[in-house]
């Protein structure tokens, strides 16, 4: 008896997309192979867009945690934070070796998934990178039209951003500050467009660059620690201000800090919280009583304490009162220490629970995305 062939079922193209929205990156790449049709689907800019937002709305933290291993590898675990449920989820991607040993390195923040690694050395080398796709790009090297840089001590601060419009276009914006005399007339800038691959300058702010602290992105816009420097030594005091870089108009603007109880560079750090620029003291005074969160209200140009918690509510591992947010999610706020472990605080201020991460560096607030190198 000959057997029943299977009929094929026709589903929808919209339905299908509506499913694979819905799907993690390390399964979409798989799934490219199944045909042409799904390829051009899910490589397409509308597919992807509709996946960040979907990405973006999971209720969760997604924390990408950094560190080194020998021979200068970048050792990268993904950390998914459900609060509501007290669980943890971690899944390590696969270890990025983007230089020789001899170098190192920095890593900026993350945009849609993407983020750069760079030397701190005049032999300046940059690595764009997706660890989601495991994708990498080398782009070219800004200082190749440079003969200033040469023969000097330079620092350097690089940060990726996206640009508002109806088209998404990824940024890269590059201080670099290369003279002996540290004023501030000395610092320049360069952009890149991922889709461009060349450097060109922009008209620099008139003030430094602190570059210690990494810039942060949200809404089309660039931030980072600026000061005011005349024939002084970069490691002395000073008194920052927040500096803006609207990556569509390509200007600056400067936020004042005279709100804030701090205002010395060094002292303080820089994150989103709450999808608003927040500036805090990293390490608190053995007299302060209270960690405070100011955050922007861009609109006002002025600082508002979002966040104000008794140091007394910190467990002990916050002995040398050292404080990192990283990220937070509805009332949770997720904290680290100086040991590089997480620690989640619900409104009550009470710890939910604690994770302890091993050979870990640095914390960074990220989600997966199928956003390309190569634009």
């Amino acid at each position: 008896m000959e057997g029943k062939r299977r009929r094929g079922v026709n589903i929808p193209r919209d339905i299908v997309e509506e499913i694979l929205v819905k799907v993690p990156v390390k399964s979409l790449v798989r799934f490219k192979v199944v045909s042409k049709e799904w390829r051009r689907s899910i490589e397409s800019t509308c597919f992807i867009e509709k996946h960040i937002r979907y990405q973006k709305s999971l209720g969760g933290a997604t924390i990408l945690s950094t560190g080194r291993r020998r021979r200068n590898c970048l050792v990268l675990e993904k950390l998914l934070i459900t609060p509501c449920s007290g669980s943890i989820q971690t899944c390590p991607y696969l270890p990025i070796k983007p230089f020789r040993p001899t170098y190192d390195f920095k890593v900026s923040e993350p945009c849609d998934g993407l983020f750069c690694i760079y030397t701190k050395t005049n032999d300046l080398k940059f690595n764009l990178v997706n660890p989601a796709t495991n994708s990498r790009r080398i782009l070219p090297d800004p200082t190749s039209t440079l003969d200033e840089v040469y023969g000097q001590s330079m620092y350097s601060l690089l940060g990726i951003g996206r640009e508002n419009g109806v088209i998404p276009k990824y940024k890269l914006l590059w201080f670099f500050q290369c003279d002996d005399k540290l004023v501030n007339e000395s610092t320049r800038c360069k952009v890149l467009s991922l889709d461009s691959n060349s450097w060109r300058y922009v008209d620099p702010p008139n003030c430094r660059i602190y570059c210690d602290q990494p810039i942060i992105h949200l809404d089309g816009v660039l931030y980072c620690f600026s000061f005011n420097s005349e024939e002084m030594g970069y490691r002395q005091p000073c008194i920052c201000n927040l500096l803006a870089f609207d990556l569509h108009t390509e200007t600056f603007h400067k936020y004042s800090t005279q709100d804030l109880e701090s205002r010395d560079c060094q002292e303080l750090s820089m994150c989103i919280l709450n999808h608003r620029p927040c500036i805090f003291k990293k390490r608190l005074g053995n007299n302060d009583l209270l960690f405070k969160i100011w955050g922007l209200d861009i609109n006002k140009s002025s600082w508002e304490v979002l966040y104000s918690i008794e140091f007394s509510c910190f467990p002990p591992e916050f002995y040398d009162r050292f404080i990192i947010p990283v990220a937070t999610i509805n009332d949770h706020v997720i904290f680290s220490n100086s040991c590089h472990d997480i620690w989640v605080f619900y409104g009550s201020k009470t710890h939910i629970f604690h994770y302890k991460f091993t050979a870990s560096k640095y914390h960074m607030s990220f989600f997966e995305t199928l956003v390309s190198v190569y634009q």
